[in-house]
């Protein structure tokens, strides 16, 4: 089953910035499903949230 996300409650998931979220979907590095009559809504798969987190992972630098 899928489970389909505001860009809030995506933000809420992977502990980010609901910009950081928006962000990532005007740049094309998040998928996202438009909604409603104009557009302007969309939501976001969770699967694709976590995908798109494992692919920015963060390896902090030796010392």
């Amino acid at each position: 089953m899928t489970v389909w996300l505001t860009a809030v409650e995506a933000a809420e998931h992977a502990k980010v910035s609901a910009a950081t979220i928006r962000d990532a979907v005007k740049q094309g590095e998040l998928p996202a499903s438009a909604v409603g009559r104009k557009g302007r809504h969309y939501r976001i798969d969770a699967a694709d949230v976590d995908a798109w987190m494992k692919s920015n992972s963060y390896e902090p630098r030796a010392s």
